[in-house]
């Protein structure tokens, strides 16, 4: 059977033979007989995989490809011939079909692929929990033509699902191509936030959830994973619809019968063609297209949806707001991700004023900014309910900024449980939280929560504490200087030592019991710490801890199960989740007995002689390590998204681990005191601001610091 080419860049080559991109630069100027280029363009050359393996073996510098990358590397070569979705919703069938029917032989021809292909469709159309017909107008349309880089590429996914499993072979690409983000060719929501509004709706367990704009069903997962049994979505693009009624197929076949999810997966343009009938779902979550000017402003002027008014032009997420309440139950609740502007535009005053006087906007919560992937704005969570007659007059609106957290859900989890438990008794968070009267909004409507949150005021300084401030700084200042880190004095490797270093990514390692790679699941419950923990309360150690050098900040109930929430032990290595710079930190004897968060991974070295914990965080907190690590990040950087997994750790011999672990543990030691010092001199100078401001707005004479100009 001819196969087609499969290309590579030169990053590619790089990752392929574990050196830096610089090296495959160098390779090029000095070895005529360097694989040319064959596609791509001047400044971002593509090279035919084959051609580069056959001259790495002969150079002596072979590695050998996973099969897993190498399906990636044909994944992208079909690229040119058709869009990505397509080609990844083209291998899910057939992988869904072999992870069906594990016995199927692969075929070696056209022919035979084909036959198989067919196959595989009639498994999709008639998959478990799939409503019915749905899925066979889904794959009905599906148009491929079996060329040979189509070929290529269902031959590598066969090949790596006999080699680890077609569900874990489609989960990775999946996972891959939702990390490219606007390559992708459209915004994927981080599975964490869909997890968050899933639970601010709190799915119905017999009601549908329902995602109006499913794109590749990130939000119905969650909602199945949430314990809710039916949901719907409806999705312009065809392919990213069949990716979304793929991943719940595997959902359903990973769980057998046990906790079958029904599904009903539609494509259509949904506001001019909804698939659903109106007033039906139980609840819905959604991340609804922004700024679309032809949302169908000029054919929808009559649409029944619009009972808090017909949209402007310009305010097509209002139009999605109002088309998703229509298709809830009276007394659904709502979750969409809007971005800023919707909820101050003075075009959407009108609408918005309606959905406050009707009691069907609840909250309006910020986020961080990036904390969406590939968003550099600080969009909002917009929490509404299909209003009821039976509901009492709205009162207020809670409004959360929740835009300076790291990772914001505990915070916010927490807060809305607070408010939905009894809105009238709400105690008031200043700077993060508030119920605002509804009164106090419905003249312009702004619902841009940073307005209507007025900012703690700082308590009086007295000309004690300032001095004791200024001590305490200056004591930093002269523990800093000998904690300066000399330069290191590391024995330097010798072309053949430099030669004979392998690289193990930590994922192989966990594979063989080298480490052992957790990471909480979600417990509920923890709530941040003024003091000791309280009777059957545990610690609780955060993402923030990490970056900020702190001890645990957090207590609250200790976990239930002891297999999915183990404490930490000094050594574990604790590394964020999300962060905007990756940091590793080596737990010592004070974080041990806390429980790491969710927002944490937790890495622990089982053979000390092979690994050293101190050498693997110093290489997790490099710019290489953290480059390595980082899987999917904002369009500006912002926060970084953190799989420990990717990373491939040098196998030093393990003496000479420990001695670049005891330079990585220097530096840490300093960098925790040079944060140390910081955080006092920051205090030290808001403090004598505040002194200055109180002196000048006449404060008591015993709390303020004498003015003198």
């Amino acid at each position: 059977m001819t196969t087609g080419r499969v290309e590579v860049t030169a990053a590619d080559i790089a990752r392929i033979a574990d050196v830096k991109p610089t090296a495959v630069s160098n390779w090029r100027k000095r070895h005529d007989d360097f694989p040319r280029p064959v596609g791509g363009t001047d400044r971002s050359p593509r090279f035919d995989l084959g051609q580069v393996e056959a001259w790495l073996r002969q150079q002596g510098k072979a590695q050998r490809i996973p099969v897993a990358e190498r399906l990636w590397q044909t994944f992208e070569s079909v690229r040119g011939s058709s869009a990505a979705e397509d080609a990844l919703a083209l291998t899910g069938v057939l992988l869904l079909h072999l992870r069906l029917h594990p016995e199927e032989p692969i075929p070696r021809d056209k022919t035979g692929f084909g036959q198989l292909m067919e196959r595989a469709e009639h498994t999709f159309a008639h998959v478990p929990g799939g409503a019915v017909g749905s899925l066979g107008q889904l794959v009905t349309p599906l148009q491929y033509d079996l060329g040979a880089r189509q070929l290529s590429l269902l031959t590598a996914a066969a090949e790596t699902a006999a080699a680890e499993g077609a569900e874990e072979t489609f989960g990775q690409l999946c996972e891959r191509f939702l990390a490219q983000g606007p390559r992708s060719g459209f915004a994927a929501t981080p599975r964490e936030l869909a997890d968050l509004m899933v639970a601010l709706v709190g799915p119905p367990a017999t009601g549908t959830v329902l995602d109006s704009s499913c794109g590749s069903g990130t939000f119905l997962l969650a909602a199945a994973e949430a314990g809710s049994r039916r949901v719907q979505g409806q999705e312009l693009n065809h392919s990213l619809a069949m990716l979304a009624a793929l991943r719940l197929a595997f959902r359903n076949a990973d769980r057998g019968d046990t906790a079958p999810v029904s599904f009903d997966i539609q494509t259509g343009d949904t506001l001019r063609r909804p698939a659903f009938p109106r007033g039906r779902a139980g609840a819905a979550v959604g991340h609804p297209p922004f700024a679309d000017r032809n949302w169908g402003y000029e054919d929808l002027t009559a649409d029944p949806s619009w009972e808090y008014g017909i949209p402007p032009r310009g305010e097509s997420e209002l139009a999605w707001v109002q088309h998703t309440l229509a298709h809830t139950a009276p007394g659904a609740s709502v979750a969409l991700l809007l971005p800023p502007a919707v909820g101050s535009r003075p075009s959407g005053r009108r609408i918005r004023v309606e959905l406050l006087r009707r009691g069907a906007l609840r909250a309006v919560i910020s986020l961080p900014a990036g904390y969406a992937a590939h968003y550099a704005l600080a969009l909002q969570i917009w929490v509404l309910r299909h209003p009821s007659v039976d509901d009492p007059d709205p009162e207020r609106l809670l409004v959360v900024d929740a835009s300076a957290e790291t990772d914001p859900r505990e915070l916010i989890a927490g807060i809305w449980s607070e408010y939905a438990a009894d809105p009238g008794s709400f105690t008031p968070r200043p700077g993060v939280a508030r119920a605002v009267p509804l009164l106090d909004l419905l003249e312009d409507a702004d619902v841009t929560p940073r307005r209507h949150l007025p900012q703690p005021t700082a308590p009086g300084v007295s000309l004690a504490a300032l001095s004791a401030t200024r001590s305490a700084v200056e004591d930093h200042l002269k523990a800093l200087l000998s904690r300066l880190p000399s330069v290191p004095e590391l024995p330097e490797l010798t072309e053949i030592e430099r030669a004979g270093i392998r690289t193990v990514s930590l994922g192989e390692l966990a594979k063989s019991g080298a480490v052992v790679l957790r990471r909480s699941a979600p417990a509920g419950g923890s709530r941040t710490s003024e003091g000791p923990p309280g009777p059957g309360e545990a610690r609780f150690v955060t993402a923030r801890d990490v970056v900020e050098g702190r001890p645990a900040s957090e207590s609250g109930p200790a976990p239930e199960d002891p297999l999915q929430h183990q404490p930490v032990r000094a050594g574990d290595i604790l590394l964020p989740v999300v962060t905007q710079t990756v940091v590793a930190r080596v737990a010592t004897n004070e974080d041990a007995g806390a429980y790491p968060a969710p927002t944490l991974h937790q890495i622990r070295v089982t053979d000390t002689e092979l690994l050293d914990p101190w050498f693997v965080a110093g290489y997790l907190s490099s710019s290489e390590g953290g480059h390595q690590a980082a899987s999917a990040s904002s369009s500006l950087g912002l926060h970084t998204r953190v799989d420990p997994r990717r990373v491939r750790v040098p196998l030093l011999p393990i003496e000479r681990q420990r001695v670049y672990g005891e330079a990585f543990r220097t530096i840490a030691e300093f960098t925790r005191a040079l944060r140390a010092a910081h955080d006092l001199g920051q205090d030290l100078a808001r403090n004598s601001t505040d002194a200055v401001a109180a002196a000048l707005r006449g404060a008591d004479a015993d709390d303020a610091v004498p003015l003198s100009l």
